[in-house]
């Protein structure tokens, strides 16, 4: 599927069609996409007149058809219709797709479904809708939309500061706005204003030498005193989330496993990304450690982590203890 990027690359060349799809799990590039269209149809990205916000799951299928075959106000050559939802009519989702793709010639229409509902029913397979991915980006395009957000707020980021801040972010554009937007209120006095790795930690709630990350370099590493060192810093003075530092390991632990394909280790990051959706800090380990791991060792070790997030969600056990026993058995494996 074409990402966001070249959605804007076609409206921005005047490119419009009357009916598009769209694959999405957040808010933020769909509401990008109707400021757009706004802009090309009416000369205004916050302009209400002609433009219509409906959710599928608070009006009929049929109103929304009536309103995307409608013409356009006596006012206005032009109409805007983005639905959201759209995967609440899935019952007709038959009928519902054979009728979206029928519009009035002067409405733009944007039908917006959840991306796993979209791969999950082959809909962006189908030769007959054209679905573009607002869910995700290629790994090089994502670096660089983070990099240009910051750019647009005046601010530099260091390639090690940009990569520790997508890689400690959910792949949510909504929250990667949001972050963006937190950090670049930071201080940075009468200096350059340069993003650094330092900063992201200090912003993500870690010291340098005592982030997750840190945590499972010394694990893999065999330095058990350093290991329990790092532990007890982000569960008794940072206060970490013992299920959230859990997910951290498990994310990094198949990574490591992925990186047992054969001839993983000689494809180039993007490469990696593209087909693995491992990036960052997940690509720096699995080259640096797969290779001092077998696979019935790495076995045991998801077994672990996922016995011990068992334990976690479902028994009293002190969720500290837990977390100790298991860095214990990871550093045994």
């Amino acid at each position: 599927m074409r990402t966001f990027l070249d959605f804007q690359k076609e409206i921005t060349a005047g490119k419009i069609k009357n009916v598009y799809y769209i694959a999405a799990i957040d808010n933020y590039f769909i509401q990008k996409a109707a400021g757009m269209l706004r802009e090309k149809l009416f000369g205004n990205a916050e302009s209400k007149e002609n433009f219509f916000l409906k959710y599928a799951d608070e009006i009929p299928m049929q109103e929304i058809i009536d309103l995307a075959g409608g013409s356009a106000s006596l006012f206005s050559s032009k109409k805007l219709v983005v639905v959201k939802r759209c995967e609440k009519y899935s019952r007709k989702l038959s009928e519902f797709m054979e009728l979206s793709k029928k519009a009035d010639s002067d409405s733009v229409v944007l039908y917006a479904f959840d991306a796993n509902f979209v791969v999950e029913k082959k809909l962006n397979e189908s030769s007959k809708f054209d679905f573009y991915d607002f869910s995700d980006l290629p790994q090089r395009e994502l670096y660089d939309w983070v990099r240009s957000e910051f750019q647009a707020r005046e601010i530099s980021i260091n390639n090690d500061a940009l990569d520790l801040f997508i890689t400690s972010i959910p792949l949510s554009f909504d929250l990667l706005s949001t972050e963006i937007e937190k950090i670049s209120n930071y201080d940075f006095g009468s200096g350059e204003k340069l993003l650094t790795k330092e900063i992201v930690l200090q912003f993500i709630g870690y010291d340098k030498e005592y982030s997750p990350e840190e945590l499972i370099s010394s694990i893999l590493s065999r330095e058990r005193a350093k290991a329990f060192k790092i532990l007890n810093n982000l569960l008794n003075n940072k206060g970490v989330n013992e299920v959230y530092l859990l997910s951290v390991l498990s994310k990094y632990y198949l990574d490591l496993l992925s990186f047992k394909t054969a001839g993983m280790e000689n494809m180039d990051n993007r490469l990696i990304y593209q087909k693995y959706k491992i990036w960052g800090e997940g690509i720096k380990l699995g080259k640096n450690f797969s290779k001092s791991l077998n696979i019935s060792s790495l076995e045991k070790c998801i077994e672990n982590l996922l016995e011990t997030d068992k334990k976690l969600k479902s028994s009293m056990l002190d969720p500290k203890i837990l977390m100790a026993s298991l860095v214990d058995e990871l550093l045994n494996a």
